[in-house]
C-alpha cells in the first residue's frame, strides 16, 4: 500500500511541477502561489509514506530473520548435528552463517523483492506519463536501461565470486585468531608463536590481495555508472528542449519529461547495484 502511495504521489509530483515550472515562465503569481502549496502538501503525505514504507519493511525483516533464526538454530542443535558438521567440510564456518548469512539473506532479499515491486509499479506510472510527452524518449529510456543493467552486469560480475572469497578470508583469518586465544598457554608452551604469526601474515596477504581486486573492479564499474548517471540528466533535455523551442510543448514539460524519465529508468533498470547484491547473495547462500 505505501509503495503505491508513493509510485502514485510521484506521479501527481511530476504534474504539479510542470505547471508550477510554466507558471513561472509566465509570471502567473498567483498560479504560482497556489501551485506551491500544493506542491508542499503533496510532499509531506509523500514523507510521512516513504518513512511508514522504510518502518514496515525493517519491521518485516527484523520478524523473518527472528523466525529463521530461531528454526536454524534448533535444527543445529537437534540430534548433534553441530557434532556432524564439525567433523565434516560441508560447510564451513556454520557459526558464522547462522549469525551473520541469515542477517543478509533476510533482510537482503525482502529488500531485493521490494525494490522489484516498485519498479514495476514505476514502469505501470510513468510509461504513460513519458509516453504522451514524447515516445522517442520512451524508447530511449527503455534501450539506455537496458544497455546499461547488461554492462553493469558483465562488469561486476567478477564481484560475486571476489566477495564471496573475501568473506572466506575473513572467516579463516578470525578463525585462527580464536585458535590462538583458546589455545593459548599451549601455544605458549610449545613456543609456536613463529609458525602461527606467518600462518596470521599469510592470512592477512591472502585477504588484502583479494580486496585489491574488488578495488579494482569497482573502480572499473564506477567509471561507467558515473558517465551513465551523468548522461540521464542530459537525454532528456536533448529530446524535449527543442520541442519547447518550436512551440510544441510548455517549459514545464521539460522538468516533467527529466523526472518522468529518470524514475522510468530508474525502474527498467532495477537498481543496477541491487542486482549486483543479488548476485553475491545468491553465490554466497548456496
Amino acid at each position: 500500500m505505501f509503495a503505491l502511495s508513493v509510485n502514485g504521489l510521484n506521479v501527481v509530483n511530476s504534474y504539479i511541477g510542470r505547471d508550477l515550472m510554466t507558471a513561472i515562465v509566465a509570471h502567473d503569481m498567483a498560479g504560482f502561489i497556489r501551485l506551491m502549496i500544493v506542491y508542499v502538501a503533496v510532499f509531506a503525505v509523500m514523507t510521512a509514506a516513504a518513512v511508514l514504507y522504510r518502518f514496515s519493511e525493517e519491521r518485516l525483516g527484523l520478524l523473518w530473520r527472528s523466525w529463521l533464526t530461531k528454526r536454524v538454530t534448533a535444527r543445529y542443535l537437534d540430534r548433534r548435528n553441530y557434532l556432524r558438521l564439525r567433523e565434516s567440510d560441508q560447510i564451513d564456518n556454520p557459526d558464522q552463517r547462522i549469525a551473520e548469512d541469515i542477517r543478509a539473506f533476510t533482510t537482503t532479499t525482502l529488500s531485493f523483492t521490494l525494490i522489484f515491486l516498485n519498479a514495476i509499479l514505476a514502469v505501470v506510472s510513468f510509461s504513460g506519463v513519458l509516453w504522451t510527452i514524447s515516445p522517442l524518449l520512451f524508447g530511449i529510456a527503455v534501450g539506455y536501461a537496458a544497455l546499461g543493467t547488461l554492462l553493469t552486469i558483465l562488469l561486476g560480475r567478477p564481484l560475486v565470486w571476489l566477495n564471496y572469497a573475501q568473506s572466506g578470508l575473513e572467516a579463516d583469518y578470525r578463525a585462527t585468531l580464536i585458535h590462538v586465544r583458546e589455545n593459548a598457554e599451549w601455544v605458549a608452551l610449545v613456543r609456536r608463536e613463529g609458525r602461527l604469526s606467518q600462518r596470521l601474515l599469510g592470512r592477512i596477504d591472502e585477504l588484502v590481495q583479494n580486496f585489491r581486486r574488488i578495488t579494482s573492479v569497482n573502480r572499473n564499474l564506477a567509471f561507467f555508472t558515473t558517465g551513465y548517471n551523468y548522461l540521464i540528466q542530459i537525454i532528456p533535455m536533448l529530446v524535449v528542449a527543442p520541442q519547447f523551442i518550436r512551440g510544441n510543448v510548455e517549459f514545464g514539460t521539460i522538468t516533467q519529461s527529466a523526472v518522468a524519465f529518470t524514475q522510468l529508468l530508474g525502474a527498467f533498470s532495477a537498481d543496477r547495484h541491487s542486482v549486483r547484491g543479488a548476485l553475491f547473495l545468491r553465490r554466497r547462500c548456496l
